[in-house]
């Protein structure tokens, strides 16, 4: 019955909130401008990631046994959530920015949301730092086009709750379903044609969350195997994926990887089908799901199988980032 109130409290607030911070925004003036380096070409309301934030912090409050773990993600989200909350509203400058989520991400790790991979402590907390800073900035790079980033949130956060229940963490797979609840409210009004947009507020507080929720589930086993590692980097592949083809193609053509540009997976799947938007992003859930079982699925077999299936889902992205990469998306 938790797990049924948690979802539904998470879902109904998003649904009620986002609509609510559209229209203040609105109003403010607070809004996605359209720009050369951005897909959109009609202004859009900006700051939706404010109803997933309260939304899952106020589900997640439900929990009637909450953890050390839990209090210190929740921190931990709340100052990545207000790091892109500053950057939407004024900007931030990249080195501050990537400065302060590096130390968020060592706070994390040092109150107990580390990994447990090798003998050594501080090289468990470097992996921990390298994959919340990493991943937060996978998701904030995912979200360039409409339903992307938080569908690939709700598929990625399915497959951590699944795992987590197995694992018998209810703790985790009550924040996942909060997250999804959260997400799912919101994607009703992002999915195209969008309404809102999350902005930096959302995407790197969800980035943050699938960091620190797949590490409290994969990487905090007694007996870590290859599948413990590998499990939550496919079920979470279509950012990781998304984030390498764009920083090598960017390398490539002499372009900064930070830089805004409509040279995603999601904007090359666009010109393949056509023109058209729904098709990419359905495309890429459809992805998102197949890695997200693959991840759930190596966790139950054997060293042989794992290895198996991951190089199957290496030769895959590799194959099809030599696809996406074909299109052209940069001026002669």
């Amino acid at each position: 019955m938790k797990y049924i109130v948690i979802f539904l409290s998470s879902l109904i607030l998003s649904l009620i909130l986002t609509p609510v911070v559209k229209k203040v925004t609105t109003r403010l003036g607070i809004v996605n401008m359209p720009k050369d380096t951005r897909w959109k070409h009609e202004p859009v309301a900006l700051l939706g990631g404010i109803a997933i934030f309260v939304s899952f912090v106020l589900a997640t409050l439900l929990i009637a046994d909450p953890k050390k773990e839990t209090f210190v993600i929740l921190a931990g989200g709340g100052a990545m959530f207000v790091l892109g909350f500053l950057d939407d509203l004024r900007g931030t400058y990249p080195r501050i920015k990537f400065a302060f989520q590096i130390v968020v991400a060592f706070a994390v790790a040092y109150f107990g949301v580390v990994s447990r991979l090798t003998p050594y402590f501080w090289l468990d907390v470097s992996l921990t730092v390298l994959w919340i800073v990493g991943l937060s900035n996978a998701i904030n790079l995912l979200d360039n086009m409409d339903g992307l980033s938080s569908g690939i949130v709700i598929i990625a956060t399915s497959s951590i709750m699944v795992l987590s229940l197995l694992k018998g963490r209810t703790d985790v797979a009550l924040m996942c379903l909060a997250l999804a609840g959260a997400c799912l409210g919101f994607l009703r009004y992002n999915f195209n044609p969008a309404k809102i947009f999350m902005g930096d507020c959302g995407s790197l507080f969800l980035g943050y969350m699938l960091a620190t929720l797949s590490v409290l589930s994969f990487w905090q086993s007694d007996s870590p195997s290859a599948s413990t590692f590998f499990s939550p980097i496919l079920i979470l592949g279509v950012s990781i994926f998304d984030t390498t083809l764009v920083t090598i193609l960017r390398f490539i053509h002499r372009r900064m990887p930070w830089q805004g540009g409509k040279d995603h997976s999601s904007h090359r799947l666009v010109y393949i089908f056509g023109g058209n938007e729904k098709y990419a992003v359905l495309s890429l859930y459809g992805v998102g799901t197949v890695v997200g079982i693959s991840g759930v699925t190596i966790m139950m077999l054997g060293p042989l199988a794992t290895a198996i299936v991951t190089l199957i889902f290496f030769a895959g992205m590799i194959i099809f980032g030599i696809r996406l990469a074909k299109v052209e998306c940069y001026p002669k």
